[in-house]
């Protein structure tokens, strides 16, 4: 079975495509440029480059494909280049069409990128091919971009408030997806909401991390603008920087993704896994300075 990954060196598509290729399935891992190649490391030759703003390429890259696995990054051109891959899934007849969303995706939603997800979700319905919607809750390695944020007296400002996050770490999302590829697809239409086992306010999970980082670490409540002008400063565009506002400061703050969701463990046969596993394994990315050992 030959399984097209796009948004192959991200953070769900880089595990997936390695648990792809363990698994024994002929994985296409799409890549924005050849150099990006390297990312894989010694899955690299499974790498094609693929434009996804060019329809042409798009096309070439999903023929003689059996499912694909839609990850694209948010962008300006987020929906066409979705579209592109959905259109090209459907000439071909590819048999299973895995996309990666969000929740709460929707035409009025409160966030540019939820009302994108939305119109792909819709081009993806009426194309036919058989599909799977995934929407994963927060993903615990979102909170690698802002281990540089950590003041060196342990404080680190973010505007979460004391909303409370069912995390869920991408090597679960991507096992889960992997887990869904190589199952008999149950129905036309599916879709899964995906979260870990807990349900934590950002004060706890800085506890934790500051444990597995041998540094204490303290969350303190930051406003929603200074947030902003952080994030643009790091180099993201303001639209999408508005958007990663209003998500913390408003629907992270006020409690709407804290709901746990089971799931998960049944398609892995494990528990998925807590923050003190996530943290554990990325200790060196919040530490200080180098873990003793």
């Amino acid at each position: 079975m030959t399984v097209l990954v796009t948004g192959a060196t991200g953070t769900i598509g880089g595990p997936l495509v390695r648990e792809l290729s363990s698994a024994g399935l002929d994985v296409r891992a799409a890549v924005r440029s050849g150099d990006r190649a390297a990312v894989l490391g010694d899955l690299a030759a499974s790498a094609v480059e693929v434009d996804l703003n060019d329809p042409a390429a798009v096309d070439r890259a999903v023929e003689g494909t059996d499912q694909v696995v839609l990850i694209t990054a948010n962008s300006e051109r987020q929906v066409q280049q979705e579209n592109a891959v959905i259109d090209a899934a459907a000439r071909h007849g590819v048999s299973h069409l895995v996309k990666v969303s969000v929740g709460g995706a929707a035409p009025d939603a409160p966030l540019a990128l939820a009302r994108d997800h939305y119109l792909a979700e819709q081009q993806l319905r009426s194309s036919g091919v058989p599909a799977s919607l995934i929407r994963p809750g927060f993903v615990m390695q979102n909170l690698l971009q802002y281990a540089g944020w950590i003041e060196k007296d342990g404080t680190w400002r973010l505007p979460f408030g004391a909303g409370a996050m069912a995390m869920v770490d991408a090597r679960d999302v991507a096992s889960g997806i992997a887990a869904v590829l190589v199952r008999a697809v149950p129905a036309a239409w599916n879709e899964y909401g995906w979260t870990g086992p807990q349900s934590l306010d950002l004060s706890a999970a800085a506890t934790i991390i500051g444990a597995a980082a041998q540094r204490p670490i303290h969350y303190v409540d930051g406003s929603g603008e200074e947030f902003y002008e952080h994030y643009v400063a790091d180099g993201h565009a303001p639209g999408y920087a508005r958007d990663i506002t209003t998500l913390y400061d408003q629907i992270v703050r006020a409690g709407w993704v804290a709901a746990v969701v089971p799931g998960l463990e049944d398609l892995l046969g494990r528990p998925p896994r807590t923050l003190a596993d996530f943290a554990g394994d990325y200790a060196t990315s919040f530490a200080a300075e180098p873990l003793s050992h």
